[in-house]
């Protein structure tokens, strides 16, 4: 019984020590890598485009080209009927790159035709209007 009580006190004493067994050695941490330089912007921007006469009225079977940027192709007939003043008619042009200057051409049977070019659009997501007026052909 004696040898009992001793090593409790033996067992009781070490787990009382505040001496800790030698810790197992780490490696040094790694250096933290500075954070990456933001992205350029990306994504695309949107153009809402209407061929309207020097009245402003929407001018029905008119066409609009892309004549210099991406896209760039054959004349697309606005939507009609259409309104100048409405969400309605003209033309929706999706996924242009706001960095790129853009050429469109209006164009009309007994109108003059038009070009117009834009700088580039302030940022991806961007969303414009715009008016090409034509006038009465000579």
């Amino acid at each position: 019984m004696k040898f009992g009580v001793i090593m409790l006190v033996i067992v009781a004493v070490a787990g009382c020590s505040r001496q800790s067994a030698p810790g197992i050695p780490t490696a040094p941490a790694a250096p933290v890598a500075a954070p990456a330089p933001p992205a350029p912007p990306t994504g695309s921007a949107l153009l809402w485009v209407m061929v309207i006469s020097e009245t402003g009225s929407c001018i029905e079977g008119a066409t609009i080209q892309i004549v210099r940027a991406e896209g760039a192709g054959e004349p697309i007939p606005q939507r009609t009927p259409c309104g100048a003043w409405d969400d309605d008619g003209g033309l929706l042009l999706t996924d242009l790159r706001p960095d790129v200057d853009l050429t469109l051409r209006g164009a009309a049977s007994g109108y003059a035709q038009r070009e117009m070019s834009f700088r580039p659009f302030p940022m991806p997501g961007s969303y414009r209007a715009v008016f090409i007026t034509l006038s009465k052909a000579q």
